[in-house]
């Protein structure tokens, strides 16, 4: 039912995808599935942590909800490409429950180079359930390439800086 869920958000947002990394699902089964929706080439890193890639790589970053954290969402920031999508599915947490995150959690994990274009919560005739998930769907945030740029030097007109 996730996988469902996560491959319907996929492709309502993306007409089409060159490149796709799939972290932590460890299975042909879920590529095959993403290959058939929108094509591309597709490649999966079972473990996650420092990726083997070079920056800017992919166009869709796909992550397992088991492994969604601030370092995972940082690394996968650092292999889409200025434009790219970050997507995942996790368990939703309540207040009695241990395992899975709120929304408020999710907003502070993804917040630092991502904006959240959509959050798709389970319905609410299952809110009881206690395997509810959370479908998240982020797009890299642009302005992080030009503040680098910024703090280097590298523009060469700085509109807010002296002439002195």
């Amino acid at each position: 039912m996730p996988l469902e869920r996560l491959v319907a958000a996929i492709a309502s947002r993306c007409e089409r995808i060159r490149t796709g990394l799939v972290v932590g699902f460890g299975g042909e089964d879920v590529l095959s599935v993403l290959r058939a929706i929108r094509g591309g080439e597709w490649v999966d890193a079972e473990t996650p942590g420092d990726l083997p890639f070079e920056d800017a790589q992919f166009d869709v970053v796909v992550l397992s909800g088991d492994i969604v954290g601030r370092d995972n969402v940082r690394e996968a920031n650092r292999v889409l490409n200025s434009d790219g999508y970050l997507f995942f599915v996790v368990q939703e947490r309540t207040g009695s429950q241990g395992a899975g995150f709120t929304a408020p959690e999710i907003y502070k994990t993804v917040r630092e180079g991502f904006d959240i274009l959509d959050v798709r919560r389970t319905s609410r005739w299952a809110f009881w359930r206690k395997d509810r998930t959370i479908v998240v769907c982020a797009r890299k945030k642009a302005w992080r390439e030009h503040r680098s740029l910024v703090k280097e030097g590298a523009l060469p007109l700085m509109p807010f800086r002296s002439r002195t």
